[in-house]
């Protein structure tokens, strides 16, 4: 009993010395917030865990209350202030950054270079891959994207003839994820020629993302690693369709790697295969992993953008005409793919995708860094600094930042018209990240959603109810709502209201 009660009383006083410390002679104490953010992990887990990916807009709340500056954990500071952006996304490569233990601990794929929080291992792992999108060779691409293009337009024939509502994720996640498949591997079975478009794979990834314990409790998706196929199958009739995907991915790897034939259009794994790079970076594991990282985040995000788009397309009219005005004179003939030049130079396209990816930011978690060598300082507008001691977690989010009124006027409104009336707002929003880690599939995204907007927009209109004959291929939204296509919740990506079926289109061939 004795024993019990020391141990009791060296516990408590353990929880209280750190509450003082936390609170009072922590690096961070200084910074505003609410005290029990300070005291705990706790506070951010509730909103993570128990209400659900809301910590995203608590965040939001306390930055009205607090300033731009907020300690949201023990050892983390929020900022929601587009000037301090490239302070903290430094381009210097003399300036170190590091990915911190937050938000990414979800992810088992610690071999890949996501992941990964050493600045220098980082760096070389990224600049093997780097030059693979760079926008000279991401135009190399183009017959892929032009290849899918046309399975798109195949597939959303096909739906009109069955006159069943399509639920517009569907087509872009597959569309996205063959394009990256042939670029990293060469090829492979296509999502879009599957009957179901490969969902259950979708699927398990949106079920996976659907909870923040892993971000909190790290040991709870290792142990789930490793129970038995059998169990976890039953558990989840989706888990054998993942475990198919990353058999296969094991299975692509060696057989890239015992090639000895040059392939006729080089991919990413046979490159990376073939260079003089340690073995430990080309072994399978976590080749396997870094092919897992490049599939999943070369698709699904920027299926979430197309979807914005076309919901945006749908219901307003003027939006449609203006992009319809310029297409029509950049594809002359719709039967043919677009060219990727002129579309570059489609100022009404380009402002319309980079509103899209404003506005709904397909990358909804927190961008945390650490500066282990020097300290941060933060100036608020009426001259007062706060300093950042060095080796804090100092994290910004997208859908605070991309919404900031120093970013743009009325930001809460959807307007592709601000770029072409301020040219210098371009790329100003925080979507694909910025700095050291900054987006690596940017240049290919472009390019993906410049030609699959310009490729179906230039087919398909609006169904317009008024008209007895629409004069060509229309699409109309079907049930479908703002809370199906705006962020509620933060999963990494971001997830509508619960409940919702997303946006869905009723799909006309006249």
């Amino acid at each position: 009993m004795a024993s019990f009660l020391l141990l009791l009383e060296l516990g408590v006083t353990y929880f209280v010395c750190r509450a003082i410390y936390r609170l009072y002679f922590h690096p961070l104490a200084k910074v505003p917030g609410p005290k029990l953010a300070a005291l705990t992990t706790w506070y951010c887990a509730y909103y993570d865990i128990i209400e659900g990916g809301q910590y995203v807009w608590k965040i939001k709340e306390l930055h009205d209350q607090y300033g731009p500056v907020v300690r949201t954990m023990p050892d983390v500071v929020h900022v929601n202030d587009p000037a301090f952006i490239d302070k903290l996304y430094t381009q210097s490569p003399q300036q170190v950054r590091e990915r911190p233990w937050t938000v990414l601990n979800m992810f088992t794929t610690h071999l890949s270079m996501l992941p990964t929080r050493d600045h220098y291992l980082h760096r070389r792992r990224r600049a093997l891959i780097s030059k693979f999108f760079s926008q000279a060779n991401v135009r190399k691409l183009v017959p892929v994207v032009n290849d899918t293009l046309e399975d798109l337009h195949r597939r959303f024939e096909g739906w009109a003839k069955e006159g069943k509502p399509v639920v517009m994720r569907v087509p872009w996640q597959a569309a996205t994820k063959d394009v990256i498949a042939a670029y990293a591997f060469g090829g492979g079975v296509k999502c879009l020629q599957m009957e179901d478009c490969n969902q259950p794979f979708f699927q398990l990834l949106n079920q996976e993302r659907a909870s923040k314990v892993p971000v909190h409790f790290y040991w709870v998706m290792q142990a789930m690693i490793k129970i038995p196929p059998s169990i976890m199958n039953k558990l989840n009739p989706a888990i054998p369709h993942f475990e198919r995907f990353l058999g296969d991915l094991g299975k692509i790897i060696e057989s890239i790697r015992n090639d000895k034939e040059t392939p006729e259009r080089s991919t990413i794994f046979h490159d990376i295969l073939r260079s003089d790079v340690a073995e430990s970076e080309k072994a399978t594991p976590r080749m396997v992993d870094e092919a897992m990282v490049l599939a999943i985040a070369g698709s699904d995000t920027t299926a979430l953008t197309m979807v914005a788009i076309c919901y945006e397309i749908l219901t307003q009219p003027k939006i449609f005409k203006r992009l319809r005005a310029e297409l029509d004179s950049v594809m002359p003939d719709a039967t043919q793919p677009p060219d990727p030049v002129k579309l570059d130079n489609s100022p009404y396209l380009n402002a319309l995708i980079e509103e899209a990816l404003r506005f709904y930011p397909s990358a909804s978690h927190r961008q945390d860094r650490v500066a282990p060598n020097e300290d941060l300082v933060y100036e608020y507008t009426d001259g007062r600094t706060l300093t950042l001691p060095k080796g804090s977690i100092i994290g910004m989010t997208a859908p605070l930042v991309n919404r900031h009124p120093s970013l743009c006027d009325d930001p809460d409104t959807f307007d592709p018209d601000r770029y072409i009336q301020d040219p210098k707002l371009m790329h100003r929003h925080l979507t694909f990240n910025k700095g050291a880690r900054q987006c690596l599939g940017m240049n290919l995204a472009y390019q993906e959603l410049q030609t699959f907007t310009a490729g179906v927009w230039r087919k398909y209109a609006p169904y317009d109810p008024s008209k007895k004959v629409q004069g060509g291929p229309t699409m109309e939204l079907y049930e479908t709502t703002k809370e199906d296509v705006a962020m509620w919740s933060d999963f990494v990506t971001p997830s509508p209201k619960p409940g919702s079926p997303g946006v869905r289109v009723i799909v006309r061939l006249e």
